[in-house]
């Protein structure tokens, strides 16, 4: 019989709950207990589900109970907690993005690479069933050559929710703006379609809120390794917001994906399941949109695939199927793209 792996959660903020529910509907997990310097948010979390309650995360980590952590404290904190949560001896489950920068991101692999526990990333959009489809169609060639990626994150924050927390809008906490923090989930998706990027050129600038240090506008026009191009657009400037959007395109077939829900889906040689596909295309809309608002329209199926899958690999001792250095790479790309919005220059990724 399988271990019950068990779960802390250290930030009791908006991701929180959605951890712990995903938690509480997976077999042979268990949320034990969870941590936040503010005392309120991590009773209520914990009345909630049974769990124990701690200001203290240090001690909640001695806890035997507790073999995995889900790492919800804001993106520039996660390189200092999770080398604690390993030294531990805690499997990390990290909210995106692993960190604010590429530099603290290998600080937070070698920490757990040097414990022998796991390190995962959440990006719940590649566990969607339109994404898990695209991937499909993608290892059988049914795109043919790849010709264009695109992202596209047209998205609105008002100025009342970048006032709303010291670190937002930071590039110390938040390690950008609207490609960092919002755009992060569609660029990762799109490099997972698409493959690495050889080049990006790219504008950034902020046009639409006070106060911040980090972009609200981005423009990136991208060339992967593989030929293709492709463009990212980013804003949380934008009234009223629209669904995020990633697109696919080759010599042979065409997909869009909008908020992890398939929006278009075709080839040049047709299959039977393809006709069920578009018929259920507007059917799928499991994923909720974060075009005006981060957390109304949040549904938690992406995290409770993710998580389950995480549970999994800790059962079976195989690598999580978003790890660290997979977890990396969009990270690496919008550094990319603010450093050619920096200088003007093309900037080249290695690979």
């Amino acid at each position: 019989m399988s271990m019950t792996v068990g779960f802390g959660i250290i930030g009791c903020g908006n991701i929180a709950p959605v951890h712990a529910q995903s938690i509480s509907e997976i077999d042979g997990a268990k949320l034990v207990a969870v941590s936040d310097v503010v005392e309120e948010n991590a009773q209520k979390l914990a009345t909630q589900h049974g769990a124990h309650a701690y200001t203290d995360y240090r001690e909640m980590l001695q806890r035997d109970d507790i073999h995995a952590v889900s790492l919800c404290v804001p993106s520039g904190m996660r390189a200092e907690f999770g080398e604690e949560c390993a030294e531990a001896g805690k499997h990390i489950l990290s909210e995106k993005p692993l960190e604010v920068n590429t530099q603290r991101i290998d600080r937070l692999i070698a920490a757990t690479d040097n414990a022998g526990v796991k390190l995962g990333c959440i990006f719940q959009f590649r566990f969607s069933q339109g994404a898990l489809r695209v991937r499909e169609a993608l290892d059988e060639g049914r795109f043919g050559k790849l010709v264009l990626g695109d992202a596209y994150i047209k998205w609105y924050r008002s100025q009342a929710y970048y006032d709303s927390g010291a670190w937002r809008g930071t590039w110390k906490l938040d390690g950008g703006g609207v490609l960092m923090n919002q755009g992060v989930h569609q660029i990762d998706l799109l490099f997972s379609f698409m493959g690495p990027v050889k080049k990006v050129v790219a504008q950034t600038a902020l046009v639409a809120h006070s106060g911040l240090e980090v972009e609200d506008l981005a423009c990136a026009m991208l060339e992967f390794e593989n030929g293709a191009m492709g463009v990212i657009e980013g804003s949380t400037a934008i009234w009223p917001g629209h669904p995020a959007r990633v697109e696919v395109h080759g010599t042979t077939g065409s997909t869009v994906i909008e908020d992890g829900n398939l929006r278009f889906w075709q080839f040049e040689e047709e299959r039977q399941e393809d006709a069920e596909i578009q018929k259920a295309l507007q059917a799928e809309g499991d994923f909720g949109t974060g075009a005006a608002d981060p957390i109304s329209g949040l549904k938690h199926e992406g995290h409770l695939r993710q998580i389950k899958d995480f549970v999994q690999a800790i059962q079976e001792d195989r690598k999580p199927g978003i790890d660290g250095r997979e977890g990396r790479h969009a990270v690496a790309l919008i550094e990319a793209i603010y450093q050619s919005a920096k200088t003007g220059e093309p900037v080249y990724l290695g690979v």
